[in-house]
């Protein structure tokens, strides 16, 4: 495998394959990967064609990448083909989807949770708790509030991963 067109095409592959598994999309991942790779901005054409998708394809993905800081539209003097480079902090990348991504299930989670304290709380002021169904609405509410505090916890963390994205960027 010497020719960079292999190296690049495996890479790309490689990268799409993460992406994947990391429950992304493929494509995105693998359009990323290639304006990440390109010295030079690229038209949709050109990515469409090194990845062999469509142009439809390409617009849908390059939106979302957008979206995700991921991409940006290039303007060149001379050149009315809309053109995209690729954000060169990776880390910056990542560390934005994952904040997005962990903020949305925290919150999803806090309203189940929140559902589950309005109707356990209703059970228990009407009185309609028996013994048992007190010892297991006991325990039900002790395991809910721990996991309530965990969510604390990863809001927490959550709120510094700015700083520590500030810290590692100045590493690079």
């Amino acid at each position: 495998m010497d020719h960079p067109d292999e190296m690049r095409d495996l890479f790309i592959e490689a990268v799409g394959n993460l992406g994947e598994s990391l429950g992304l999309n493929r494509t995105v991942c693998q359009i990323y990967a290639l304006l990440y790779l390109s010295p030079e901005p690229l038209s949709p054409t050109q990515i469409g064609e090194a990845l062999k998708i469509s142009k439809g394809n390409v617009s849908i993905n390059i939106r979302k990448l957008i979206e995700w800081n991921a991409v940006k539209k290039v303007w060149r003097k001379g050149n009315a083909r809309r053109l995209f480079c690729a954000n060169d902090n990776v880390w910056e990348i990542v560390l934005k989807k994952l904040k997005l991504g962990i903020e949305k299930r925290t919150e999803e989670f806090r309203s189940y949770l929140k559902l589950i304290q309005e109707h356990t709380g209703r059970r228990c002021a009407a009185g309609h708790l028996k013994r048992k169904e007190d010892l297991d609405m006991n325990f039900f509410l002790k395991k809910t509030e721990q996991i309530r505090a965990l969510l604390g916890q990863v809001e927490y963390i959550l709120s510094h991963l700015s700083s520590l994205d500030s810290f590692l960027s100045t590493k690079q």
